[in-house]
């Protein structure tokens, strides 16, 4: 006899005995978690265990007798994914656990138990939640942009902005679903006025959780380089505190239990994060420091961020702002120059000219002119030239 016509033969026997239902037990599991659906019966000897799933063909899902998994004629889509508790089955405990779950797995389940005297069937609903475990909210320009994926169901997105804006904010939403069923949601909110003190709040839900991200714009900071300046940040003794620079540059995080992590890259240039989450910053040079930072406080059912944009003063001794003062200095050299030469050349022709069309004007006693005194400078200033030839 093979295995399935045991199982047939054993399935044939319980009809003829007493055979006790009971009504749907509700479960939901996590995706891509493990979930235990529940089974209980009276135990005794000989004992049959199947679970199917309760879906056209009725997939076999797992099964049990003769004190081990009978697991020939079990559905591909669950290899590997299912277990039962061994140890408490003699105890009356049939649950089924189902590691790796997806959303293939949602619908109903039979679980049909046997022994010598009783036949018992159980049914469970099997329900896949995905949660939204984080929301993302960036500002960009004039562009905030909020999102989260991997959640099921499908979800919603909403925003709110304090203080009120006077005119409607322009706003789109996209949801996406990708190859494993789950949803992707971004929204686009555009900012139509000038407020630098702003808090922007998005939230994602769907009909089983929420999660939201809140956003305060902090003022705009300045800081000369070549010196200390201290970023705020209020964690209220939140321990789970990340800074981020330029939205994709990790600078370092904090987590409860954990030892705080630096980036190497950004060692240098840390000099203390507070108990509040402040960060102390040396600043260095505009072209590594300055920018947008960002503190994200991470609370169990929300993001908070805080947005700060920093400026780092020019400073006139950096090695660009001394070129361009060499420039500088060099063409007014060139400038000064160029005029002094043309003046020399000027006085010369003039006195040239002069001395050939007229007498040297008569001076009256007591009184100086410039004219022939920058002219016997000229004179006595003139190289002489040696002239010789043939006698």
């Amino acid at each position: 006899m093979t295995e399935l016509n045991g199982v047939l033969v054993r399935t044939a026997v319980f009809l003829m005995v007493e055979v006790l239902v009971q009504g749907d037990t509700q479960v939901g599991c996590v995706f891509g978690g493990s979930c235990v659906l529940p089974c209980h019966f009276q135990p005794n000897s000989d004992t049959i265990l199947h679970w199917v799933r309760m879906k056209g063909n009725n997939d076999q899902v797992h099964s049990y007798y003769d004190e081990l998994d009978q697991l020939g004629h079990q559905d591909p889509l669950y290899k590997g994914r299912t277990s039962l508790f061994h140890d408490q089955i003699s105890g009356g405990n049939a649950s089924l656990r189902l590691a790796r779950v997806n959303l293939q797995d949602q619908g109903r389940y039979l679980c049909y138990a046997s022994t010598s005297e009783y036949n018992q069937e159980t049914f469970v609903t099997l329900i896949v939640r995905a949660a939204v475990s984080r929301v993302d909210i960036v500002l960009v320009n004039n562009t905030v942009t909020c999102k989260s994926g991997g959640i099921f169901p499908r979800p919603q997105l909403t925003w709110s902005v304090s203080p009120h804006p006077a005119t409607v904010l322009q706003n789109t939403t996209e949801v996406h679903e990708d190859d494993q069923g789950l949803y992707d949601i971004s929204g686009v909110l555009t900012t139509v006025y000038s407020d630098t003190e702003s808090t922007y709040c998005c939230s994602v839900q769907n009909e089983d959780c929420a999660r939201k991200a809140r956003m305060r714009l902090h003022p705009p900071m300045q800081s000369a380089p070549k010196s200390e300046v201290l970023l705020p940040c209020d964690a209220s003794g939140l321990d789970d505190i990340t800074w981020t620079f330029n939205h994709n540059q990790t600078i370092l995080r904090r987590q409860a239990g954990q030892e705080e992590v630096v980036e190497t890259e950004w060692q240098q240039h840390i000099r203390d994060l507070s108990e509040s989450g402040s960060l102390l910053l040396y600043v260095s040079s505009s072209a590594q420091s300055e920018g947008t930072y960002r503190c994200t406080l991470r609370y169990a059912d929300k993001e908070d961020v805080t947005h700060i944009e920093l400026k780092i003063l020019q400073d006139p001794f950096e090695e660009g702002s001394l070129v361009a003062l060499g420039v500088i200095f060099v063409v007014m050299l060139a400038v000064i120059s160029g005029i002094v030469i043309f003046i020399i050349r000027r006085i010369k022709f003039k006195q040239k000219k002069t001395t050939k069309t007229s007498e040297p004007k008569e001076m009256i006693p007591g009184e100086t002119s410039l004219f022939p005194l920058m002219y016997l400078w000229y004179e006595t200033t003139e190289p002489q030239i040696e002239e010789t030839g043939t006698p």
